[in-house]
């Protein structure tokens, strides 16, 4: 048996589910708005505190870090995983109060462990890893996690014969990976693939261009702007209101959804390659939950696959908590395979402990690789 706890650090909350494996009780669940973990990440470690004692905690990790006790980590790991430029730096954002909590879990004595992004997995070929740094973050991998449970304890797959697509729609971004025999193949990350709900996604490569001749450094917060929202409004608004717009007919409130809903069905796309016979599609995050917007979400990809002749079911991932996200879920799997529990399955079928490299590794620009880790890997770190 084991008792521990996996952390989704999602764009609108910080989610934290504690699971027992042997009953398979959720013994505790917090849901945490991030402004407020910006604010003071220590807030986190607060709940950690409050939910017990725990054998393993699957720990926010940002773009990823290879597979190891938190304790352990680097500072040029942390850096890596939570890499701004100088400029940004003095902008309190949320990767700035999710860098504090990684120093902080780090010197805590809690057995919390920061784990790998898509692009740090030996079952990725390296040919798909050219010129990417975001192929999924930490957190997309365990959202995997939870649908591979659900292929091979709802479905009945052995994880060897596990073979689906996933896509997590959530409050900033549209994320999707491959999986086959159990193992992610390719990634698409939120930052590299198409309109999300707050982020533009994957920039055109003229555009980003165009912007840094007016703003030379433009700040990460770029990367949460412009995604489908904005053919509705030029101010963030809550997944409810665009809802309510599109029921009522709002033109833009259907040219928003439409780009979100597409988009879901391009990064499925964009994937097919990699695994042309998903057993499944799994589809996860805040926006598919939404009764309209999860919708037309589910509908776009359907249709897209039955015109395509592929008629294979269209599923949502399981979420064991009632308030928690299922990233959380699986963070909470991921964490009782570390410490030896129910759930080591999924901990070697995903082959976490074989992550290996950084983020820059496949960046093959001339003279950009090592300027690049250079100018990141080291970074000003709070002491706690």
């Amino acid at each position: 048996m084991a008792r521990v706890a996996g952390i989704d650090p999602g764009t609108r909350t910080m989610d934290l589910l504690v699971l027992d494996d042997e009953s398979m009780e959720v013994v505790y669940e917090r849901v945490i708005d991030r402004r407020d973990v910006t604010r003071d990440p220590s807030i986190v470690l607060r709940a950690l505190e409050e939910a017990g004692r725990l054998d393993a905690v699957v720990a926010p990790s940002g773009y990823g870090i290879p597979l190891k006790p938190a304790s352990e980590a680097s500072d040029e790991e942390i850096c890596l995983a939570t890499f701004v430029h100088g400029g940004d730096y003095r902008v309190r954002m949320r990767i700035h109060g999710l860098r504090e909590l990684m120093v902080m879990l780090r010197s805590s004595g809690i057995p919390a462990w920061f784990t790998p992004g898509v692009i740090h997995l030996p079952t990725v070929p390296r040919w798909r890893k050219l010129g990417r740094i975001d192929m999924g973050t930490a957190d997309k991998i365990y959202t995997v996690a939870a649908a591979l449970r659900d292929e091979v304890e709802v479905h009945g797959s052995s994880p060897q014969e596990a073979s689906f697509i996933v896509a997590e729609v959530g409050f900033a971004y549209t994320a999707a990976m491959a999986i086959v025999g159990g193992a992610i193949v390719d990634g698409v990350g939120g930052t590299s693939g198409p309109p999300g709900y707050l982020g533009l996604g994957a920039w055109d490569a003229e555009l980003a261009y165009a912007v840094a001749a007016v703003e030379p450094r433009f700040s990460k917060e770029r990367l949460f702007q412009g995604g489908a929202l904005y053919l509705y409004s030029s101010e963030p608004q809550p997944p409810e209101n665009l809802a309510r717009a599109y029921e009522a007919g709002d033109p833009r409130a259907s040219d928003a959804i439409n780009a979100l809903a597409e988009g879901v069905a391009k990064a499925i796309a964009t994937l097919l390659p990699s695994n042309p016979k998903p057993r499944r599609i799994y589809l996860s995050g805040r926006m598919t939950r939404d009764p309209i917007i999860g919708a037309a979400i589910r509908e776009a990809v359907e249709g897209f696959l039955r015109e395509l002749g592929i008629p294979v079911p269209v599923v949502q991932v399981s979420r064991l908590g009632r308030e928690t996200k299922e990233a959380a879920t699986g963070a909470a799997l991921i964490a009782s395979g570390l410490a030896g529990g129910r759930y080591e399955w999924v901990v070697e079928s995903l082959r976490l402990r074989e992550s290996r490299g950084t983020i820059f590794d496949y960046i093959e620009l001339p003279d950009l690789k090592e300027r690049l880790k250079e100018a990141l890997s080291s970074c000003k770190l709070p002491t706690h």
